[in-house]
């Protein structure tokens, strides 16, 4: 069981359908950090790519706490919101979603696609070497 803020378990959390942050961090959840969270499976590639960027995401961040002494890390709501919304913009009429068929890529409850990473895996690489401090609550010590 994974608890964030509030009290709120991350299972009831994504009832409708997991969402995290460029698949590694999720809003309500400080210092929880994701390998092969939402959206960052492939059907075209190897995930030890993937797991390699999000690794070394995943590094730069705790650096920055570290660095800047802080006690907690924890993406906002509104950048993972836009984050989400633009994946599954980016997923709309792909055959991933609207092949016509049933798929377990697809969140029973939502209807959405919440297994798969849109794009290259190239384009994931690049998105996660940057670090913005901005886009997350920091809380100092």
């Amino acid at each position: 069981m994974v608890i964030g803020r509030g009290e709120v378990d991350l299972n009831q959390f994504w009832r409708d359908g997991p969402q995290a942050y460029r698949g590694t961090c999720v809003a309500g959840f400080p210092n929880l950090f994701l390998l092969l969270g939402p959206n960052t499976a492939l059907g075209h590639n190897s995930v030890i790519f993937m797991i390699e960027a999000q690794i070394e995401h995943t590094l730069k961040a705790f650096r920055y706490l570290q660095r800047h002494r802080l006690r907690t890390i924890e993406v906002r709501p509104e950048p993972q919101r836009q984050y989400n919304n633009k994946l599954q913009r980016k997923l709309r009429g792909s055959v991933w979603n609207d092949g016509g068929c049933g798929s377990w890529y697809l969140h029973p409850e939502s209807g959405l696609n919440t297994t798969l990473w849109p794009g290259f895996t190239w384009q994931y690489r690049q998105m996660m070497k940057r670090f913005d401090a901005g886009d997350y609550r920091l809380e100092p010590c």
